[in-house]
C-alpha cells in the first residue's frame, strides 16, 4: 500500500495541527527530536500548537520515501521560517508506523538548534 506522505505534510506545512492529527490514529505516540512523547490526538495538536508559536513557518522538501510493510521512512530538508524572518533549512528523518491508513507511532530525528541559534 503506498502512503500519501506528500498530503500529510503539506498538511503540517498549513500550520494547521488540527487538520495534521487527522493522519493520526486516537492513541497515535508522536515523539519530535528529543521531546517527550505526546499520546493522543489532543497531546499532539497541543505540542504541535506550541511549536508553532515559536517560529513563523515550515517547508518541509520530501527527498525520498522508503516504505517496508507498514513503515515509512521519510528524507527531508525541513525549511523553518524564524520569527526573525531568517530561513534555515536543517535535514531530518521521520518514520512513520501505520495502523491501515493512520500514522500510530511517530519519531522525528532532527536537531532544531539551528532554528534558535
Amino acid at each position: 500500500m503506498s502512503r500519501d506522505v506528500a498530503q500529510v505534510f503539506a498538511d503540517i506545512d498549513s500550520f494547521d495541527a488540527d487538520k495534521f492529527v487527522t493522519h493520526l490514529a486516537p492513541d497515535v505516540v508522536f515523539r519530535f527530536a528529543n521531546a517527550e512523547a505526546a499520546v493522543g490526538r489532543e497531546a499532539v495538536a497541543e505540542a504541535v500548537k506550541s511549536f508553532f508559536a515559536t517560529i513563523g513557518g515550515l517547508t518541509h522538501h520530501i527527498r525520498n520515501v522508503y516504505e517496508i510493510g507498514d513503515t515509512v521512512v521519510v528524507k527531508i530538508d525541513v525549511e523553518y521560517l524564524r520569527k526573525d524572518g531568517k530561513r534555515v533549512t536543517v535535514p531530518n528523518a521521520d518514520i512513520l508506523v501505520y495502523d491501515g491508513d493512520l500514522v500510530s507511532d511517530w519519531q522525528i530525528y532532527i536537531d532544531i538548534a539551528p532554528v534558535y541559534a
